[in-house]
């Protein structure tokens, strides 16, 4: 009897704790989305209308944990020098935003789809209206 009641207040001590730890690692990967994706990405590959369209053309893109980001397009200024925009983004599902910090009223806001998001790999697309779907892939 004595047994019994040993296990059962040990059972009730740490049941708690493990219902706590479940709970934690869902908040957990919750914020894990959006870490995942502050950081540097190298784009490595794209597409057009499926059809190989090389290197994106921003070629090195950064998000920070203050929900800004910039990308930078080298080589595509003047005398070969770097060219770089910057924005606000914001993330809700697979839906990444950006807002464009200078761009004509048209084209402030760029929406892309993500298709995958690990750690070392970023893959979205985005509807270029009237034209198409460009699909570009990135790595850490």
């Amino acid at each position: 009897m004595k047994k019994r009641i040993l296990i059962y207040g040990i059972l009730i001590t740490i049941l708690p704790f493990i219902s706590c730890s479940s709970d934690d690692d869902n908040s957990n990967s919750n914020n894990s989305t959006n870490a995942s994706l502050i950081g540097t990405w190298n784009g490595t590959a794209s597409t057009f209308n499926s059809q190989n369209a090389g290197i994106p053309d921003n070629n090195i893109v950064k998000f920070t944990s203050d929900n800004r980001t910039e990308f930078i397009y080298e080589g595509f200024g003047n005398n070969g020098e770097d060219i770089s925009e910057f924005g606000d983004w914001s993330k809700n599902g697979n839906t990444l935003t950006i807002i464009w910090d200078d761009a004509d009223s048209d084209n402030e806001t760029y929406i892309l789809q993500i298709s995958e998001l690990t750690e070392n790999s970023l893959k979205w697309e985005t509807e270029i209206s009237g034209e198409g779907t460009l699909t570009e892939t990135f790595v850490r």
